[in-house]
Parts: C-alpha cells; sequence; structure tokens
C-alpha cells in the first residue's frame, strides 16, 4: 500500500511541474540610480582574504568540495547529471542534486576572484529555478559593485561595466519580487535571505517607489523575525548551521536599514539576535569548528571569509560580529540569559527497563553549564572541554525540515578529540538512502533502542514523522534528565556529572534498550560516517 501511496505522489509531483509556466525572467525593468551608501566601508574593511585564497573563475573552482573548471553550469558535477532541456523541478529524486547548479548560480566566488570572467549570456535556465539563490546572486553582484567602487582587484563580469551591472542587479530584484517564497506549510530562511537581497539592493540605489518599498519590506521582515526567531534570538530551523546563515543574513539587514532609516526600531532587534547567535555558536565550536546540529548545506553569504577546504570552520562569524560591535561585550550580556537552571518533581523509574553507558571523562577543571530551552541544547563546557545534549522542540515549528532524528543525542570534545560527534548531512533529494541515513537515530548518539522506524521515502526527506520534542524535567551543572518519543516509544535520559566524570543512563518501559560499551573515541567521534559540510562524505 505505501509503494503505491508513493507513486501515486510521484505521479502528482511530475505532473503538477509539467503544467507549470516556465520561469520569467523579467525583461523590462526600473531604472536605479546610486545612492550615496556607507555600508560598503564595513565590507571592505573586512574584507581580507589572503592570497592562498584567492581565485581564477576560469580554473579549479570548488563547489561543495569538488573541482569545476568553469562558472556557468547546467550539470550536476557529482553525478553528471545534464539539467539543460529539462522541465525544471525543486528536486529530481534519487537521480541528481539541483543544489550543485545552484551553488554555481550564486556568483560567490566574485568574492574572492582575482582573474577571470563570468559570461552571464551562458546562464542556463536553472540558474533562475531557485529565487532564494537568485536573491544570493543579487548579494554579490552588490558586493561586487562595492570591490570594483573601491578599486579592488576582482574577477570579471559584465566587463565589470558599473552601469551594465547595475541594469543586471535590477533584474535580479524584479525577479525577486515577482517570486517571493512568502507561502506554504513552512516560510523560513528563503524568505528571509530574499528580504536580505531586497533592502541591500534599496540600501544601494534610489529608484521609483524606493522608500514605500523599503518600508513594507522592513515590515515583513518584522514578522518573519517574530516567525523564525525564538524569544531567546535562536533559529527556528533547528539547525546550528542554518542559524548561522541566517545570522549573516542579518548582518547585512541591520548594515542596510541603517544606510535608510537610522533610527529604525528593527535595529535594537536585530542586534539582540545577532548577539544572541554569537553567544550560541561559539559555544558549539570545538577546534575552530562547528557542530552540526540538524542539516548543514554550506550556504555562506560573507564568503570571502569562508574556507572551501575547512567547511566547518567558523570562528571567521564570530569575529565578524565581534568586529560589528567593537564597543559591546557579547559574552558577559548573553552569559545571564542562558545560564539558567530547569526543576521538575523527580520521576519515579521503579519497574523500568535500565541501561547505563560507559562513562566519559570529560572534564579537568572547573566548567559551566548552558541551557538553549527554545532551540533545545544543553551544554556543559569550559575553553577546552565540551558536553551537549540535544532535547527540545523539532524545529520549523514541528514540520523538521532540517532537523535530523537527534533527540537525547550527546556530542562531547575533551583531550584536543571528539569522543561522541554529530554527523553532519551527507547530501539532500538525490540520494534519499544518505540523506535518511543522516538524519537517522541510527548515526547519532542517542538512545540505543531495538525499534523499527516505518520506512520513509523521497517525500518524507524534508520532514520528520516518528520523533517527538524533547522535554527537559531538569537541568543544572551536575545533571540532567530529559524524555523524547521514538516511533511513539517514550526514552528517558539521565545524565549526572561527578568530578569530570559524564554517566549516562537511559530508562524505558516501551521499549528495549541497549547499552554503549563505547564510544568514537577511536573514530574522531563518529558512529557511522561522517559529512565534513554538505557532499563531503567520509
Amino acid at each position: 500500500m505505501s509503494n503505491l501511496i508513493t507513486f501515486i505522489k510521484k505521479v502528482k509531483y511530475f505532473i503538477y511541474y509539467l503544467l507549470q509556466p516556465q520561469i520569467e525572467i523579467p525583461a523590462s525593468f526600473r531604472l536605479l540610480s546610486r545612492r550615496d551608501s556607507d555600508f560598503q566601508k564595513f565590507i571592505i574593511r573586512e574584507f581580507t582574504p589572503s592570497s592562498q585564497d584567492l581565485v581564477d573563475l576560469n580554473d579549479n573552482l570548488k563547489i561543495f568540495g569538488k573541482y569545476s573548471d568553469k562558472y556557468e553550469i547546467s550539470v550536476d558535477i557529482f553525478s553528471n547529471f545534464d539539467f539543460s532541456n529539462k522541465k525544471l523541478k525543486p528536486a529530481f529524486f534519487n537521480k541528481a542534486d539541483v543544489k550543485v547548479p545552484y551553488e554555481a548560480s550564486r556568483l560567490q566566488y566574485l568574492q574572492k576572484a582575482n582573474a577571470g570572467s563570468i559570461d552571464v549570456n551562458k546562464f542556463p535556465l536553472i540558474y533562475w529555478n531557485s529565487p532564494m539563490d537568485v536573491a544570493i546572486r543579487n548579494i554579490n553582484l552588490i558586493f561586487q559593485l562595492t570591490f570594483i567602487e573601491n578599486s579592488q582587484k576582482s574577477g570579471e563580469i559584465l566587463g565589470n561595466n558599473i552601469d551594465l551591472l547595475t541594469s543586471y542587479i535590477s533584474q535580479h530584484y524584479e525577479f525577486i519580487t515577482n517570486n517571493l517564497e512568502n507561502k506554504g506549510n513552512v516560510v523560513g530562511n528563503h524568505y528571509l535571505i530574499e528580504l536580505t537581497s531586497l533592502l541591500l539592493t534599496i540600501a544601494t540605489f534610489k529608484f521609483d517607489n524606493d522608500i514605500e518599498e523599503f518600508q513594507y519590506y522592513q515590515n515583513e521582515l518584522l514578522s518573519q523575525l517574530s516567525n523564525q526567531f525564538y524569544e531567546d534570538g535562536t533559529n527556528f530551523e533547528g539547525s546550528s548551521h542554518y542559524s548561522a546563515f541566517v545570522t549573516e543574513a542579518l548582518i547585512i539587514c541591520k548594515l542596510a536599514i541603517e544606510e535608510i532609516d537610522i533610527n529604525s526600531d528593527l535595529i535594537p532587534k536585530i542586534d539582540g539576535i545577532i548577539k544572541s547567535n554569537r553567544f550560541f555558536l561559539l559555544k558549539l565550536i570545538n577546534n575552530d569548528e562547528l557542530s552540526q546540529i540538524g542539516d548543514n548545506d554550506s550556504g555562506r553569504l560573507f564568503y570571502f571569509k569562508f574556507d572551501e577546504d575547512f567547511p566547518l570552520k567558523m570562528t571567521w562569524l564570530i569575529d565578524l560580529i565581534g568586529s560589528l560591535y567593537p564597543d559591546s561585550v557579547i559574552e558577559e550580556e548573553e552569559d545571564e540569559k542562558f545560564n539558567y537552571e530547569i526543576s521538575s518533581i523527580p520521576t519515579s523509574f521503579e519497574g523500568f527497563q535500565k541501561v547505563t553507558h560507559k562513562s566519559i571523562k570529560v572534564f579537568t577543571k572547573d566548567y559551566k553549564c548552558y541551557s538553549f530551552k527554545d532551540f533545545g541544547i544543553y551544554i556543559w563546557r569550559n575553553d577546552q572541554e565540551y558536553f551537549s545534549i540535544r532535547c527540545g522542540p523539532i524545529g520549523q515549528n514541528g514540520i523538521g525540515g532540517h532537523s535530523h532524528y537527534d533527540q537525547l543525542s550527546i556530542e562531547c570534545f575533551s583531550d584536543n578529540k571528539w569522543i561522541a560527534r554529530d554527523p553532519g548531512t551527507g547530501t539532500y533529494t538525490d540520494d534519499i538512502k544518505i540523506r535518511n541515513r543522516f538524519r537517522s537515530l541510527e548515526y547519532h548518539w542517542g538512545p540505543k533502542l531495538k525499534i523499527k522506524f516505518p520506512k520513509e521515502n523521497e517525500f518524507d526527506c524534508f520532514k520528520l514523522n516518528y520523533m517527538s520534542d524533547g522535554e527537559v524535567l531538569h537541568f543544572d551543572k551536575n545533571k540532567f534528565l530529559g524524555f523524547a518519543e521514538f516511533n511513539g516509544k517514550k526514552v528517558y535520559r539521565s545524565i549526572s556529572i561527578m568530578d569530570g566524570e559524564v554517566s549516562i543512563e537511559d530508562f524505558s518501559n516501551e521499549v528495549e534498550l541497549k547499552e554503549y560499551t563505547s564510544w568514537g573515541e577511536e573514530n574522531g567521534g563518529v558512529k557511522v560516517q561522517f559529512s565534513n559540510g554538505y557532499k563531503r562524505i567520509s
């Protein structure tokens, strides 16, 4: 029966996109004139790529870690599937990854280019298939304009002619406004990035009705900040790397809004979210690398700071935010907000099955504990040692598009090595088996259950069907107790820390539990496989 339902969904999916109208690239668009603006000073001040980071646009470009010899591509270079002359869809399940040409279409390499050229006349139609990626390309075009105006060495697009580049930006602005992704069961980071791109355009150029449109998109941004960020400032997608991505977007929003209205009421709200996320991300960084809680598909806006060879290294974003608020002591401001305890009526486990896992020596010196309850992760750490457990809401208000089956899963870093580590993402729609493996409980250091999950097909790859929100019953510097349901079976996990040693026990009277007699200490913290960023699978 399930196979028949999946078949019917496939037929409906195919027919729906077969009948969709062709992508319309604007043929007419408004005349833009350059606005006197100051936000570029921040971009130029922070634009400090090292000589080894500079690239030639016509030679050895890396897309998700794989080399390509050209930028204008209509193929998935991992599978060699060609999207040209195909009726375009958001996903080509188990055939190819649309994100590969999307990644190239963003033109982010312009930020690091000191040679080579890009021919926009060779852009395939798929470069216009994703409004969010068009919005990111528009941001990069505006950054390119900034580099040209400030006589920075750069690669070439449209002959680096300012008039042609301005006209091309205007075309992008029209396309984005005509294709906003602000409807559906999840309105998330796509729409936020599109708003960022539109606000940056208005901060850069004057045109008819620009201030009216600025007010409208500023109000839309205010609404999305309420919808996409929790009260503590963390992001609703349920992903640490998406948290970094949207924080980059809010930096650009701040710069753009200040350009038009320095007294905007929105600026303090944006400041608060950026600072909260800096603190949050910093607590998830070990050995300069940001843990991959939830999905990580490697999206970047300040690409000139990003290292393709070390895609998890994110201290540059922490430093970038620090330079944005040079007189602010963010660590002290945020510490009190996230340093609190949770307690409730003690739970009795009489009659429950219990397993006690191998203890872990983590801490050799004092540490603090941090509660990121809204996001759903609890952390004990000092400057060199780290332990965390995931327990809380499934992202996207329960949809879980970028969440994993990771409730009650731990991470641990001590003695400069990983003992338990989140596996990362693998890939998305081009290989549903890999997608589901990297999301699975089997790949995470959660409870070890004798349980079978129903098979999930391609139409389930951006939602979680068989795991509940996690709930924390107790959390302090030395103890944790929480629970979650896996395919309807409730499991509790208890953590105790004594003399730096972490003890972990699981309890359930609904499903058989198994013991971890070892962790990943002999395998870099990896349980099964590891993905060092999107499509970088070891």
